[in-house]
């Protein structure tokens, strides 16, 4: 046979050259013999019959012989020349016609391996679902061949693993064969990139008998490759011994090519169609936080888009409170039973979502395999979930390095087409973008609310000046609480110092039947162990709020089990107390509602006190009022503490000549990074010119948020402070700008004392502006400028109390006393260095009564 040409299986019967001729000879002329032993196998037939005669004639094509004609008979010279020549013209017609049939039978061979080959190709290009093309070309492959298995395996980019994409064998399921690098045949390709094929495997060490079938004899593996990347491993395996030969390597190969093309192709556009839905995904999100006014519509927009996105079967966002140390859920979608609705309230604590806790601890995402079936409820495993192989999601919400919630989302995997790393995508960019979303309307609703805040408290504070009998301002006062913070209604009850109980005073929200009941008892302290004042009082100031149990005649006057209970306190002991019932929605009051109750308490405290002074010295009491309340709205609005300001330390100080100042500072973070820093000084002393004070904080801080021009905030700021007054206050301002990307400082004075710009090698300048006092005229321009500020520098802003302040003699501190303080602290910390000034005034000072303000903020980058 032709080593070209596919090897037949061997004949029984092997024929060799009579005795005494050679096989060349034989080859070219025939062999006929007459009696005498035969070669072995000629002899005797299969049943038994001896020959004695023959004649052997080849069959010759070319300059090949393709075989033999043998006439065999029993008896002994049986055949003559004639017969020798009859035969040798029988072969040569045999020999042409098996040549040809030969020929053609190859022909044809050949069109049906490249027919099967442009048929790949053209399906390539028609087909875009990679397992379905995979599972055609391994068919056709082996319904045109004849081969017992042809098999396809990827390769896992994690462990370099190959595992079964597509087989010809029905029963080997994709991906339940895994080999490893090195391991058989098709592990050596892996490591060689080179086609190996075997002949013969009984032979081959290579082979393991494990990766297809035990019964195979030969086997073909061709890498996959494009561009020297391996993306899988073709394979071919063959019951027969010697079944591949150079052709079948040719053609296989070029089939290989064309699988390599098309699964390169599959993927490109799987990758393609993946970050297009993940850039989809990013959008429909920022769509949804986008048309979001409120945090709690934004939560039920992301909780319904990610199963549109991603598949989930339910999911749940939820709040961090930081001070309860609970998550509060917000929203949920999916879940069969309503667990969120609006008159109830759940927060999940420590301990109760082991995998909850986990993630908040971790901050990381978290994935466990159970199905999540309600907020923190989990359906029992069993065998069909194990199966269907249900995973629970929980993404922490993070803000600057601060976990502000959680979002929670169940799978069933196997139900979207996305693999686990783009789903891992999709969720983390919208847990970014949601956190982001709640970051900006948590701030907008605290600016909100802070406005909010001060507006009420002025209200109250206005509410109760404009008052001295104390029955009208303790109504005012439980009249506006329910206003301002949505609780149903409210009642304040006095402590009777003489009887030791607490009697009835004034409420609102409550019926004439039930307020008739509670003014016919007289609350025992036995009733209310939290409520003995001696109790309260152990609790110490900072404990402003207690939530009791009220008893059962009580409760029907509130309306509920519970109610809010905020003490009254004024000059170090109790005076009463202010019940509130609960919200309107049934949830505890928090954040600025609790503010502005607990500002609401202490203004009845306040008034409660005063009306006991007041029988004493009326005007001398409500001086002290005035000053009270005014102070305590005055220091709520100051910095708490020092910001957290990208790339520079900052400290503020604030020491009032009074119990109420008109100078004020303040620090305004903006949503792009930057921060909002000014220092003001109203030209006046006392509660005129605090409330000044904090008319004018408010509208600069409201105006500052909406504007990006420190010159355009002190023009609109003037306009608004000119437009709303009546009275002939204005204020000196310093606003400014501080650009962390820019390193930059940009600002604009309004009649301020210019700060001081102190250089690393202590030489300093005056960041002088032009502009006038705010609340003077009403059209007013203002000059901004923009200086660089180096690593090292320190600018000290400061009102004119310093400067002014005077000892005994009459003699100002002054300017230079204060560059000189600042240019020998230039190496300190913020803080040292507003210390080290301030010991300098009091030096300066003596026994001198401070005369002015005095405030000082100091920024150093």
């Amino acid at each position: 046979v032709s080593e070209d040409e596919t090897p037949q299986p061997a004949v029984k019967t092997g024929i060799a050259p009579p005795k005494g001729v050679s096989a060349d000879e034989t080859h070219q002329r025939g062999v006929s013999t007459g009696d005498g032993l035969m070669p072995i196998g000629f002899v005797k037939s299969d049943d038994g019959v001896c020959y004695r005669s023959a004649v052997l004639v080849p069959l010759i094509s070319g300059p090949q012989v393709i075989g033999f004609l043998a006439a065999l008979d029993e008896r002994p010279n049986n055949f003559s020349e004639r017969d020798f020549g009859w035969l040798t013209i029988l072969s040569n017609q045999a020999a042409s016609a098996i040549s040809n049939a030969i020929s053609f039978q190859q022909e044809r061979h050949r069109s049906a391996h490249l027919e099967l080959v442009g048929r790949i190709a053209r399906q390539i290009t028609a087909i875009n679902d990679l397992d379905e093309l995979l599972q055609q070309v391994v068919t056709l492959t082996c319904d045109t061949f004849g081969f017992a298995s042809v098999n396809i395996f990827g390769i896992d980019p994690a462990t370099k693993e190959a595992f079964n994409q597509a087989s010809s064998l029905h029963e080997l399921k994709p991906n339940t064969l895994r080999l490893a690098p090195g391991q058989g045949l098709i592990g050596t390709v892996i490591n060689e990139h080179v086609t190996i094929f075997s002949n013969d495997t009984r032979k081959d060490h290579r082979f393991l008998g494990v990766e297809i079938s035990i019964d195979t004899r030969s086997e073909i593996v061709i890498p996959l490759l494009i561009d020297h990347d391996l993306l899988g491993v073709f394979d071919v395996q063959s019951y027969q011994i010697g079944a591949f030969s150079k052709q079948d390597q040719r053609v296989l190969e070029a089939l290989a090519d064309q699988v390599a093309v098309a699964i390169n192709k599959a993927g490109q556009f799987t990758a393609q169609r993946e970050r297009a839905w993940i850039a989809t995904a990013q959008l429909q999100a920022a769509q949804a936080i986008g048309q979001s006014d409120d945090i709690e519509s934004l939560s039920k927009r992301i909780v319904r888009l990610l199963a549109m996105l991603v598949g989930a079967k339910g999911s749940v966002l939820m709040l961090w409170d930081g001070q309860s140390n609970v998550y509060q859920p917000i929203a949920q979608y999916g879940f069969r039973d309503p667990y969120l609705h609006e008159s109830a309230t759940i927060s999940i604590s420590q301990g109760e979502w082991p995998e909850l806790d986990a993630a908040h601890v971790a901050r990381e995402i978290l994935v466990t395999s159970r199905q999540m079936i309600g907020v923190g409820q989990f359906a029992d495993v069993s065998a069909a979930d194990l199966e269907n192989r249900f995973e629970t999601w929980l993404l922490p919400l993070m803000v600057k390095e601060q976990i502000i919630g959680m979002l929670a989302a169940s799978f069933q995997n196997g139900e979207i087409e996305f693999k686990p790393n783009v789903r891992r995508e999709i969720l983390s960019n919208v847990a970014v973008q949601t956190a982001q979303g709640i970051d900006a309307l948590k701030l907008q609703q605290a600016l909100q609310e802070e406005a909010w805040v001060n507006t009420a408290l002025l209200q109250v504070a206005e509410a109760v000046n404009r008052l001295t009998d104390l029955d009208e301002i303790l109504y005012t006062i439980v009249r506006l609480a329910p206003m301002l913070v949505g609780v149903k209604n409210s009642v304040v009850l006095i402590w009777d110092e003489e009887r030791g109980r607490f009697r009835a005073g004034p409420s609102h929200g409550i019926g004439e039947m039930a307020y008739g009941t509670l003014e016919s008892f007289e609350i025992d302290l036995k009733e209310f162990p939290l409520l003995e004042k001696q109790e309260l009082e152990r609790a110490g100031p900072d404990s402003a709020y207690y939530t009791l149990e009220l008893p059962e005649w009580m409760s029907a006057v509130v309306g509920s089990s519970r109610a809010g209970v905020f003490p009254l306190r004024a000059r170090g002991r109790l005076v009463g107390v202010l019940v509130v019932g609960p919200t309107k929605r049934g949830h505890p009051l928090s954040g600025r509602r609790l503010n502005i109750v607990t500002g609401i308490a202490q203004q009845a405290a306040i008034a409660v006190v005063n009306d006991h002074l007041y029988k004493e010295s009326a005007e001398r009491e409500r001086m002290e009022q005035e000053l009270s309340m005014a102070h305590t709205i005055q220091s709520s609005l100051l910095p708490a503490e020092d910001p957290k300001i990208a790339g520079c330390s900052v400290a503020g100080y604030w020491q009032a000549a009074r119990q109420v100042s008109g100078d004020f500072y303040d620090f305004m973070p903006f949503a792009d990074g930057r921060w909002g820093i000014a220092i003001a000084d109203v030209a006046d002393k006392g509660i005129p010119a605090a409330l000044f004070m904090a008319l004018s904080r408010t509208i600069l801080r409201t105006v500052a948020y909406t504007r990006r021009s420190p010159a355009d905030v002190l023009h609109r700021s003037n306009q608004i402070i000119y437009g709303d007054t009546t009275s002939d206050h204005f204020v000196t301002v310093f606003y400014a700008v501080w650009d962390p990307k820019e390193l930059s400082l940009r600002y604009a004075n309004g009649g301020h004392n210019p700060p001081i710009l102190l250089k690393k090698d202590g030489t300093s300048r005056l960041l002088s502006g032009e502009g006038i006092a705010l609340g003077v005229i009403e059209d007013v321009s203002y000059t901004e400028k923009t200086v660089k500020i180096e690593k090292g520098d320190t600018i000290v802003f400061y009102t004119d109390g310093i400067t002014e302040a005077v000892n005994e003699d009459f003699d100002e501190f002054g300017l230079e006393r204060l560059l000189q303080t600042v240019r020998s602290a230039r190496r300190e910390t913020p803080k040292t260095m507003i210390s080290m000034i301030t010991e300098a005034i009091a030096d300066h000072a003596g026994s001198t009564s401070q005369f002015d303000d005095i405030t000082l903020v100091v920024l150093k980058r």
